[in-house]
Parts: structure tokens; C-alpha cells; sequence
């Protein structure tokens, strides 16, 4: 790699690699290094508008081709054996990180 996309993509590589986290990805043959952010996100009923902590489980698209709702996703034991499993609305920002909605299952 070579240039500001190698630059990049190297950037986005240290932040995994020093805040990331592994965990199994259904159909995935090896572990990935994933982020996990908070969100607040929006509900409307009516006139009511209320907020929600919402997560975001973070992937580089060059280890998840294209993740997929209803793919699950797996913790390890130095994290608690936290599992999640994707929602709609994956969407890939312009450094290549696939940013997927996710809820933990119980």
C-alpha cells in the first residue's frame, strides 16, 4: 500500500489494533478485530421523541467483505463471552470500517 489510501487504511489498523477487540464472526473462519461504540439514537411515537443507547459493533472491510443482519458475533472469555447479533443498517464510512447496528443476546 502505497499513498494517502495506504496511509489510511495503516491509521485505521493501529487504532484496531490498540482499541479493538477479537471476536468470532458467523461464517467467518477466523477471529476479527472488532470496536464497539455507543450511539444515542432517536424514537418518535407521536409527539413523543425519546433516546436510546444503541450499539455499533466496528469491522475493517478488508477482514468482513460485507457483514449481513443477522450475522452473529462473539466476545471472548477476557471479555465476558459478550455476544451480539447485527440489525439493519451497515453501512461502509470512506476509511473502509463497516459500521453494523447490533444487539446483545442474552
Amino acid at each position: 500500500m502505497s499513498g494517502f489510501s495506504g496511509q489510511r487504511c495503516a491509521i485505521v489498523d493501529l487504532a484496531f489494533a490498540t482499541f479493538g477487540k477479537p471476536a468470532a464472526w458467523s461464517g467467518q473462519p477466523s477471529t476479527v478485530t472488532i470496536r464497539i461504540r455507543s450511539a444515542d439514537q432517536d424514537d418518535r411515537f407521536g409527539t413523543v421523541s425519546l433516546k436510546r443507547r444503541s450499539t455499533i459493533l466496528r469491522v475493517r472491510s478488508w477482514e468482513i467483505a460485507a457483514p449481513q443482519p443477522g450475522d452473529e458475533v462473539t466476545l471472548g472469555p477476557d471479555v465476558g463471552n459478550v455476544s451480539y447479533v447485527v440489525g439493519d443498517g451497515v453501512m461502509l464510512d470512506r476509511k473502509g470500517v463497516w459500521d453494523c447496528p447490533a444487539r446483545q443476546t442474552p
